[in-house]
């Protein structure tokens, strides 16, 4: 079964009806995937509009100096972030198609006091960018709103370096197929759960796109009351949850899952025995 079960710009204009004037009540989302020392330097605004659904930065190793693309930056919370650990030498480049959510992580890198963050708009299908410009491309529960899949995997590739890494959060679909009756609620798309692949599709895809090295150092169920803490889940598809799906299934109703992969050919294996 196709999971785009919505056109494009069916999806873009969800998208940005959902996202637009989200109210900022999500820092117990903040408070559940970054630790005490990480939500210290980021401001109150960017913890606020926390929407992740992991903490891909756990895993990302950003260096000082590295130009990182942040895909979907939203609130800013992990563009600040990246900002502080890539220092004064280094570039965040702030990438998302709605207007308020640049506004919204260049506020929060101004009372964070980070000068290194660039805010870009444009869709992550067509990524404003020379080829061979960015070290690292991270992304927190964004690449699952895109009915383009592929092209966005295909424009990471493109913008990074050889040698070049991707480290983002996702979710990802269980061996179970959701009931349509949630599948189909626009709250779902927007919450990203419509939109997920498979875990091996998922991989396929980075694969297909030039991607080597693919690992998955993190996965959590996400369970309903997870969900719940998120506003973009409007009470009624909650409750059809609670209703449709099996108290087991309650519990994973899909995979948040942290995926890392590197850009270029692969490095070439040991040399074979004369």
């Amino acid at each position: 079964m196709s999971r785009d079960l919505m056109h494009g710009a069916e999806v873009r204009q969800l998208v940005r009806d959902a996202y637009r004037d989200l109210p900022p009540t999500t820092a117990a989302v903040a408070e559940q995937l970054y630790s005490e020392q990480e939500l210290a330097q980021v401001p109150q605004c960017a913890v606020d509009r926390s929407l992740g659904v992991a903490n891909h930065l756990r895993y990302a190793g950003v260096r000082p100096g590295e130009t990182v693309l942040d895909l979907g930056c939203g609130g800013g919370i992990d563009t600040v972030l990246a900002a502080r650990r890539t220092g004064p030498t280094g570039r965040v480049l702030a990438l998302d198609f709605l207007p308020e959510m640049l506004r919204r992580t260049a506020r929060a890198a101004a009372e964070a006091g980070v000068r290194n963050v660039e805010t870009l708009e444009a869709e992550m299908e067509a990524v404003p960018l020379p080829d061979d410009s960015v070290d690292l491309v991270i992304s927190n529960g964004v690449i699952n709103l895109s009915p383009r899949k592929a092209r966005v995997l295909a424009e990471c590739a493109r913008v990074l370096r050889p040698g070049g890494r991707l480290c983002v959060s996702d979710l990802t679909t269980g061996p179970d197929e959701l009931p349509p009756e949630i599948l189909t609620q626009p709250a779902a798309w927007a919450g990203c759960v419509s939109g997920a692949l498979a875990e091996d599709d998922f991989v396929r895809k980075l694969e297909r796109a030039g991607f080597h090295s693919v690992d998955i150092p993190h996965r959590r169920p996400l369970t309903v009351d997870d969900c719940a803490l998120y506003p973009l889940f409007a009470a009624e598809t909650i409750q059809l949850m609670r209703t449709l799906l099996p108290p087991v299934r309650q519990q994973a109703v899909a995979i948040s899952l942290v995926i890392r992969a590197e850009a270029g050919p692969p490095p070439p294996g040991p040399a074979s025995a004369s």
